[in-house]
């Protein structure tokens, strides 16, 4: 069973909208947020949700190296085998903490993706330095088709295969 970690926002972590843009980092041992979304396309594939970690995005944006070293801490703690950053879409604060975190976690041997839409900022910013998959922006076409690619390079991720073509296929 491969052991994956979510990463949302405050927003997609059910804490309300800006008015809570600075939550601290916290986690759930349960899916919440979009992860009833991909909870059954992932165990489809040979994987379990093992904990929802959350974090405000303008909290990431002010404590970004505080924020890394927790998420890190918490993903060796839960013995992660792949970590799913988003999905971000178009939101520019959590893009910059889908793709900064999924950027860390990489460089410490953990392996993760971010998922997030072209008009994202931060797509830009960190498609060379870590897998982006591709997906709409809120509202647009082909969110149920990003969900299962995410879904599938998450896991292939996490088995430790080459997943070079994948990421051709699925990413920016």
């Amino acid at each position: 069973m491969i052991k994956v970690i979510l990463v949302l926002n405050h927003v997609q972590a059910g804490f309300g909208s800006d008015e809570n843009a600075r939550l601290a980092p916290g986690g759930k041992k349960k899916t919440i947020g979009p992860g009833m979304t991909l909870e059954p396309l992932i165990k489809e594939l040979g994987g379990e949700i093992v904990a929802t970690l959350y974090c405000g995005d303008q909290y990431f944006l002010e404590n970004q190296l505080d924020v890394q070293k927790k998420f890190i801490g918490f993903a060796k703690k839960f013995g992660a085998d792949v970590v799913l950053c988003g999905p971000a879409m178009h939101y520019p604060n959590f893009g910059e903490m889908c793709g900064g975190l999924a950027n860390a976690f990489n460089e410490a041997n953990i392996p993760a993706i971010a998922a997030m839409s072209i008009e994202n900022p931060a797509t830009e910013k960190y498609k060379s330095v870590c897998p982006i998959v591709k997906m709409p922006k809120k509202g647009g076409i082909g969110l149920n088709e990003s969900f299962k690619q995410m879904t599938q390079l998450a896991i292939a991720k996490g088995q430790g295969v080459d997943t070079t073509q994948l990421e051709k296929d699925l990413c920016f």
